[in-house]
């Protein structure tokens, strides 16, 4: 027989349903004895616990009550204006002699007061994006990556865009981006930017309030990205198509606007499926210089599947075992592929173990 030893109820858990389920389940299921010293729980002399499944509940109260505590501590001081997250917005440090203070980093600061330049001169996300990819501009001033890393350059147009709506930079106090649901829940709700509670003057500025508000301004007044391009095509293989050279994962996208619809052969309106096509990841932010475009359409790859499935099917109905043969290979080729795949990043990561504990024996 196992046994579990824990001082009280509440270091089993505080959540009084998983204590439960483990109490009055999975621990008589699995033949585990239980002992709770300071309730004087022992599933082996009192296997009933009358009164157990009432202690847990306690213990859960206590948890939400503290929770609910300190959630109300954090808003309070946020509405204060001071900043109680984890690492501070791109381009600012946390104050050493006053806490829940922001100053203006000098190492990246500039890189916000680019950005916003950029923004007010017209330049679109995806532009400036790539404009501080060819500056080599780093992504974050805490250097965790070699420089010769290209992801330590690697900027996206939804972070400029996260940026340039970000009121850190005006010198304003965002007090919460989001909502918790409920506690434990694991999930959040993300409040809409027009219901944000922004408290102003909270800390010195990298820009103006009036070039912030311009460049809300310029972002409202574009269209919308996909506007035009908009397509109805369902993407059955989001997730599942990866570029073989990076590895990472390939994008759909849409026909700009002004191409015609019809088909040029038949004359006839195309399929949603017709317009679109996979590029890589890669090679779409970053440029020729990191990888190559990986081209395909979506409906080539759609009959290449399809085509693939239907002989599959075919061979099952008509030989099993051979079809069963076949697909024991295909495993086993896929198999040995990630293998290699493990290895070859297993070598990396030792390279680069060794390469910080060199940096560590300089220091």
């Amino acid at each position: 027989m196992g046994c579990v030893i824990t001082k009280d109820l509440s270091r089993l858990g505080r959540n009084y349903i998983e204590a439960g389920t483990y109490i009055e389940i999975f621990f008589p299921k699995h033949n585990v004895r239980y002992i709770a010293v300071t309730d004087g729980v022992d599933s082996l002399t009192s296997p009933e616990l009358d009164i157990t499944p009432f202690k847990n509940i306690l213990n859960d109260m206590y948890s939400r009550d503290i929770s609910k505590k300190v959630l109300a501590g954090r808003m309070t001081r946020s509405r204060q204006g001071k900043f109680c997250g984890g690492t501070p917005p791109y381009g600012l440090k946390r104050d050493p002699e006053e806490k829940g203070h922001l100053l203006i980093d000098p190492e990246t600061a500039p890189v916000i007061r680019k950005i916003y330049d950029m923004a007010l001169d017209g330049w679109g996300c995806m532009r400036i994006a790539k404009r501080l990819m060819e500056d080599k501009a780093p992504i974050t001033h805490v250097k965790t990556q070699t420089e010769c890393d290209v992801n330590y350059y690697y900027w996206s147009a939804s972070r400029i865009s996260h940026i340039l709506r970000n009121p850190f930079y005006k010198g304003a106090h965002l007090v919460c981006r989001t909502h918790q649901k409920g506690i434990r829940s694991g999930t959040v709700d993300i409040i809409p930017r027009e219901d944000w509670e922004i408290i102003e003057n909270c800390h010195e500025a990298i820009v103006t309030p009036e070039e912030w508000d311009k460049v809300q301004e310029l972002i409202d007044g574009r269209p919308a990205i996909m506007e035009g391009n908009a397509c109805p095509f369902y993407n059955i293989f989001h997730g599942i198509i990866y570029c073989a050279t990076c590895g990472k994962s390939m994008q759909v996208r849409y026909e700009k606007v002004g191409r015609t619809g019809k088909n040029r052969f038949t004359g006839k309106m195309r399929e949603p499926i017709d317009k679109a096509y996979y590029i890589c990841q890669t090679y779409n932010r970053l440029g020729k210089n990191a990888c190559t475009s990986h081209k395909i359409e979506a409906r080539d790859l759609y009959d290449l599947v399809l085509k693939d499935i239907q002989e599959l099917a075919a061979m099952a109905l008509q030989d099993a075992d051979a079809f069963y043969s076949r697909l024991c290979r295909r495993m086993e080729r896929q198999y040995q592929t990630d293998a290699s795949e493990v290895q070859r990043e297993c070598e990396k990561l030792e390279v680069r173990n060794q390469e910080i504990d060199d940096l560590f024996l300089n220091l």
